[in-house]
């Protein structure tokens, strides 16, 4: 610079930049203002060009009025927001990432990457359920004999539908006199009309009439559960399945009073076998099979409110019943060691029958729930496999106290095992269905 000047070295102009500019100043200066010549300086001395033109930062801070400078709080060191680092003074957006140097590409790749493994993902489901469902698992039979079971009654409990109705078809086929004992013998005797249909159809003499030789369909029969009759009128008893159930029903009590999930689906059964307990031993060698549950495991025995008057809760007293079931197998076993007759216990998985009838499923779910319960849940034949191979097959001949599922030993928990809890069970049920006075 060459001095400082006693006055503005720049006015303001209207007409803009002085043409004669010679553009010897290295910054232009502003439009609107132009350059004087000939102004003298402190000490005086005439300046033969314009004068250097400051920068408009220079000129703001050396010329204009300062203004009051208010200054922000400065935030603590370690705060921070997402995406933005906060300095003393001001706020400043952080660097991106060299993660993030993809640009926008890198999102839409990996959207697109998201998309293709979901559509895989759902052909793949989609075949591997078709496969299932059109192909499905290996039906297995006792054995695999037509004629296994010929010459051989079974007596099975809810046999007009769900599980006990399957299980009634393939004993019928394997050649066995199946007694459909039951409570409704209007809904018994249509059943078995339809399974007599069923096997005609499938190329085999209907049931109906006693079965001639090895490899015919085996007799049916629709019986009331009167077991003073069903005691005086059959000769022989071979197999007992203990197969009716009911599931998680709002709270109500049997013609007896008891509760009625731990009524029918434990104490019933306790009562029908107990008393047909010398038809069995005089038949032996002779079966028995019980149908529990998987959903035992969230069960427990209170002997305090056995009858759920105390409190109610038809989830937790439908897996009490199926516990109930378990411990009555392993000390009916114990009992019956030594007279030839076996008893066994089993799951049959989640299949699809009306046993549900009790639970509610909202209107805009069902066709979700339709969906899933035809890819995943088992058919009921399907499901009553276990049965069907516990009541016929030479390979659990003379096994007895032990848990099946999908034809195989299981293990149980510690409290399906307990031992004082299923005398003390067992002790108890006679007393409450009368056994016992």
């Amino acid at each position: 610079m060459y001095g400082i000047c006693k006055l503005k070295i720049f006015i303001r102009h209207s007409h803009g930049v002085d043409p004669r500019y010679s553009g010897a100043c290295a910054h232009p200066p502003r439009s609107g203002w132009r350059p004087l010549h000939g102004v003298t300086t402190t000490q005086g001395a005439v300046l033969p060009q314009p004068i250097r033109c400051p920068r408009k930062e220079n000129y703001k801070s050396q010329y204009a009025p300062r203004r009051p400078v208010r200054r922000r709080k400065a935030a603590p060191q370690n705060s921070s927001r997402a995406g933005v680092s906060l300095s003393p003074w001001r706020a400043r957006p952080l660097r991106k990432s060299r993660a993030g140097a993809g640009g926008p590409s890198a999102p839409a790749a990996m959207a697109l990457v998201a998309t293709v493994a979901a559509l895989l993902a759902a052909l793949g489901g989609a075949l591997w359920l078709a496969a299932r469902r059109f192909v499905g698992p290996s039906v297995r039979h006792g054995g695999g004999d037509s004629g296994l079971m010929h010459g051989k009654t079974v007596l099975i409990t809810g046999a007009n539908s769900g599980l006990g109705r399957a299980t009634a078809a393939e004993l019928l086929r394997l050649g066995a006199r199946v007694i459909m004992g039951c409570r409704d013998r209007a809904r018994a005797e249509e059943a078995a009309g339809q399974l007599r249909r069923e096997l005609r159809q499938a190329g085999g003499p209907g049931p109906g009439s006693d079965a001639g030789e090895a490899g015919e369909a085996g007799e049916l029969v629709v019986k009331e559960l009167d077991l003073a009759s069903l005691r005086s009128e059959e000769p022989r008893l071979d197999v007992l399945i203990n197969n009716a159930g009911i599931f998680q029903c709002p709270y109500m009590k049997t013609e007896d009073g008891f509760e009625m999930q731990f009524g029918v689906n434990h104490l019933g059964h306790f009562l029908l076998t107990n008393l047909l307990l010398g038809l069995l031993k005089s038949s032996a060698p002779s079966r028995i099979v019980v149908v529990s549950s998987k959903l035992y495991k969230y069960g427990d025995i209170n002997f305090e409110d056995l009858n759920s008057e105390q409190s109610y809760n038809k989830s937790f007293c439908y897996s009490r019943s199926k516990l109930a079931n378990i411990l009555f197998t392993r000390e009916l076993a114990r009992r019956l060691e030594g007279t030839n007759v076996t008893v066994n216990v089993l799951h049959p998985g989640i299949v699809r029958t009306n046993l549900g009838r009790h639970i509610h499923i909202p209107l805009l779910v069902k066709p979700l729930f339709n969906l899933v319960s035809w890819a995943f849940f088992k058919t009921p034949v399907e499901g009553a496999q276990t049965s069907v191979y516990l009541a016929s097959s030479p390979e659990v001949e003379g096994v007895s106290g032990k848990y099946f599922g999908d034809c195989k030993e299981e293990a149980l928990l510690p409290k399906a095992m307990d031992e004082s809890v299923a005398r003390k069970l067992w002790d108890i049920s006679e007393v409450m269905v009368g056994i016992l006075k």
